[in-house]
């Protein structure tokens, strides 16, 4: 499903896909994102965003870039974080098993169709790119 935002390029309308509204996010179309799993784990174990920083060392503010997948924590504080959350590192990072990743490829595959039809180009010219 196409939807979102248009914008003008080239003298054609080209719709957006937006794969962080709430109509993706934990369904079962599209996995978790990684600032996804964090407030619902931290929700889980009744925590707020200050009581992350604050056992992490890091502001507040790092703390909400993460949750909104505006940045990702370096390694060493993933794992720390993962600790204090009280997750395996896998199942933070989203590769805890095969139900999340399973589809990706024939995902991926649907989208830079869609996408292609609402350019009013071909497939192969769609370039997706996934950052994990």
């Amino acid at each position: 499903m196409i939807f979102g935002t248009t914008n003008k390029r080239n003298g054609r309308v080209v719709q957006i896909m937006d794969f962080k509204s709430p109509d993706f996010a934990g369904g079962a179309a599209f996995p978790e994102t990684l600032g996804g799993r964090l407030v619902r784990l931290r929700k889980a174990r009744q925590l707020t965003q200050r009581d992350i920083a604050r056992q992490l060392g890091v502001a507040v503010t790092s703390v909400c870039y993460w949750e909104q997948d505006r940045s990702r924590p370096k390694p060493a504080r993933l794992r720390r974080l993962a600790d204090v959350l009280g997750t395996p590192l896998a199942d933070l990072n989203g590769l805890g098993g095969p139900p999340q990743s399973a589809h990706l490829g024939e995902l991926v595959a649907q989208a830079r169709r869609e996408i292609a039809e609402a350019a009013g180009t071909t497939p192969a010219k769609v370039k997706i790119i996934i950052e994990m």
